[in-house]
């Protein structure tokens, strides 16, 4: 089974609502456990909308990243987040190669 990863591009708007948010966010995340691939940190915009924040998690498959996206617990962290930053979330299947 291939893994899944979250990527996020995220502006903080509200840092004091944000941190709300992270720490509701991470304790979201303790039901699945994923793993930081990268976490902010140097940076170059190659192309698009550029973004202050960067975050990649990898999850044990698609359907797991999925299912913690969708959870009570994040989409109640999720809803701090609204108001205090702007940004794109993906979800992506690892390749098998």
């Amino acid at each position: 089974m291939n893994k899944g990863y979250l990527i996020a591009h995220v502006t903080v708007s509200d840092p004091v609502a944000y941190s709300e948010y992270a720490q509701a966010a991470g304790e979201a995340m303790q039901d699945f456990n994923p793993k930081i691939i990268a976490w902010s940190g140097q940076y170059e915009n190659l192309e698009g909308e550029s973004h202050e924040r960067h975050v990649v998690f990898e999850f044990a498959s698609f359907a797991e990243a999925k299912r913690f996206y969708e959870s009570p617990k994040y989409q109640a962290a999720r809803s701090i987040r609204a108001g205090a930053a702007t940004g794109t979330f993906v979800l992506i299947e690892g390749a098998d190669l």
